[in-house]
């Protein structure tokens, strides 16, 4: 769904990357890139009409910085690339190459099967370092405006900026409306003498931006400014974007007479509804049909991409976007008398601007489904979920849901943390020579489901090796893989398989050492890091339990065995216990669980002190010693 889309019809979603000449030290510092120069010169000759100017000058400082020196920008049947030069210079400032828009690629290619959608692109390596990349360039734009380009001085990790400025005119009965975000700019607004309106802002010396473990993404740490127009002209339509509801209720006017059904699958549909007796077993039942019947296919076209392509197409071609399914389904719905609610959200925004509607902030539709006792959310692009089951990519996440009576945002329900859970039952037959056979029962629910789900469709081949990668045994062969899953609306993933390993404990004289748990192979505690920038964020809860049976063989008493610990703090809190049973049997549990949120920078050294020590108790060992 191209709802990202902020020049709808001439939208860039483009690398800006280009050079400059002399970067400034300070600028430096976590620096690969550094923008000298960005220029956005936009004049919208009326709502529906605009040409955008731009002009990017970049300088890439080493090898780690390389992606930013190529060009991509794309374009649709509402805009058109006018104009376009680039060219290279050294480190002395002497031109080394011309780059002309005849050698610019292009690409139809995207990331949606059926799209008007197409890509001018330049890909450039410097073969030596440092260069600076100017890119100069020109898009024409027409049949209407939803929303203005933003400004996005900064494109990437490790990328800063000299100087930027944006400029933007709009018609007299127009002026256009902006957010900033983690930027200290000034947005300066004023009418010209012909009455048009002027906006325009300017920014010096942005620092990079350093990736680092646990921290938000970077679509929420870039400094940037929202443009979009009080009033919008659009293929056609009229809208006005002065709130959500105003907003919403364009979007709903582009559903009108999208939910027609064809006789014969009106007939269908009362028909497989027949025996239900529950509004719930009737929508489980469409939403099943809908599964069987259809699939997802990623449409950018009609409106930008924002109107549903109409129910009846979709049952006819049997496939369709998150925008045409979840209608089809709202059609279907209606159809048996149940309501339904065409709801916009953002897989990536996890909240909106509450007083500040735009296009761009969502990228998504599902539907909401009201009930006496219950709300189900329906991600209609992939049915094979349970029904009602809230996935983490729209869990908690802010929404729009579209009625006749306009936009009202609302927020998605999600899972506590605890409920997020991971449970390995192991039994562990140790041989005297370090060998040893595992049986293992690994059970994942809700969202460690949703992340260990794609593995039932793997290959044989593949389901083995995505098992072992976890396992933290240097020889470790996984057999006799089978599954059991539950798509109930809290669903449940189990996994049964087998591990041999050659060398299970490592021998040195007469003593064995024997890991106290093989599962959290990954468990990553980061260090040198430097000193931290970014808040922590830890973007799901989960709770992890291992239970591990170890059968010694006969030949070996056990030595020593590792302490039991309790460890807490505001991240999480860990469990551990070893006992011994009749038989030679040590049992081992380890329960690890992790709250969700974000987290002062300042306890970073506090949250890697808590990962270490778990980690710790998950690399201990059981120290066995022979007998003989």
């Amino acid at each position: 769904m191209k709802m990202n889309r902020l020049f709808i019809g001439f939208l860039l979603q483009v690398v800006f990357y280009s050079g400059g000449l002399h970067a400034q030290t300070d600028l430096r510092a976590n620096a690969y890139s550094i923008v000298q120069d960005a220029v956005t010169d936009i004049v919208c000759s009326s709502p529906t009409d605009a040409v955008q100017k731009e002009k990017r000058v970049i300088q890439i400082l080493n090898e780690k910085g390389k992606e930013d020196a190529s060009f991509i920008c794309m374009c649709d049947r509402f805009s058109s690339l006018k104009k376009f030069s680039g060219e290279v210079r050294d480190a002395s400032g002497n031109v080394i190459r011309k780059i002309k828009k005849s050698e610019l690629k292009v690409t139809e290619y995207s990331d949606g099967l059926v799209s008007d959608d197409y890509y001018y692109f330049f890909e450039y390596t410097p073969s030596r370092y440092p260069v600076t990349i100017t890119y100069e360039w020109e898009i024409k734009n027409s049949d209407g405006l939803i929303g203005y380009p933003g400004f996005f001085p900064q494109k990437n990790y490790n990328q800063a900026v000299a100087q930027a400025s944006y400029r933007i005119i709009t018609p007299a009965d127009n002026p256009c409306r902006y957010r900033t975000i983690h930027m200290q700019a000034e947005v300066n607004q004023q009418q010209m003498a012909n009455g048009n309106w002027l906006t325009e802002v300017k920014v010096q010396s942005l620092p990079a931006i350093k990736k680092e473990p646990y921290s938000p993404s970077l679509s929420e740490l870039l400094p940037r400014i929202y443009f979009t127009p009080r009033n919008f002209s659009f293929e056609g339509t009229k809208g006005n974007m002065d709130s959500w509801q105003a907003y919403g209720a364009w979007q709903y006017q582009l559903l009108n007479g999208r939910d027609q059904l064809p006789p014969a699958l009106k007939e269908e549909l009362q028909k497989r509804t027949a025996n239900c007796n529950t509004a719930h077993e009737k929508i489980a039942a469409v939403y099943q049909y809908l599964a069987s019947s259809t699939r997802y296919v990623s449409i950018q076209l009609g409106i930008g991409g924002l109107q549903p392509i109409a129910a009846a197409d979709v049952h006819r071609t049997g496939f369709g976007d998150c925008k045409g399914l979840s209608n089809y389904m709202r059609a279907m719905l209606t159809e048996l008398g149940i309501p339904s609610v065409y709801t916009v959200i953002s897989t990536t925004n996890k909240r909106l601007l509450a007083d500040f509607a735009s296009a761009n902030q969502n990228n998504h539709v599902i539907l909401q489904v009201p009930l006496p006792n219950d709300t189900l959310w329906l991600e209609c692009t992939n049915p094979t979920l349970p029904l009602g089951y809230v996935h983490h990519s729209i869990a908690g996440h802010d929404a729009l849901l579209v009625g006749p009576n306009g936009g009202t945002l609302c927020q998605l329900p999600t899972y506590a943390d605890s409920l997020n859970t991971q449970v390995n039952n192991a039994r562990v037959s140790l041989q005297p020579d370090g060998s040893a056979g595992v049986e293992v029962k690994q059970t994942s629910r809700l969202f460690q489901y949703e992340d260990m789900a794609s593995i039932i469709d793997q290959e044989p081949a593949r389901q083995k090796d995505w098992l072992r990668s976890d396992i933290n045994l240097i020889q470790a062969k996984v057999d006799a893989v089978r599954f059991n899953e539950s798509k109930q609306k809290e669903p449940q993933l189990d996994i049964f398989y087998t591990i041999e390993s050659g060398q299970y404990g490592n021998k040195t004289g007469k003593r064995l050492f024997i890991p106290a748990n093989i599962f959290h192979k990954d468990f990553y505690s980061p260090n040198g890091q430097g000193e931290r920038t970014q808040v922590i964020q830890i973007n799901y809860g989960y709770l992890d339990i291992d239970s591990i049976s170890i059968r010694l063989p006969e030949e070996y008493e056990i030595e020593s065995l590792p302490k039991t610990a309790d460890l807490e703090s505001k991240f999480g809190k860990f469990h551990s216990s070893i006992t011994l049973g009749e038989g030679r049997n040590v049992f081992i549990v380890h329960r690890l669980q992790v709250y969700q949120g974000n987290y002062p920078k300042e306890e970073y050294p506090d949250f890697l002190n808590f990962r270490k020590n778990v980690a710790t108790q998950y690399g201990a060992k059981i120290i066995l010693k022979r007998t003989e």
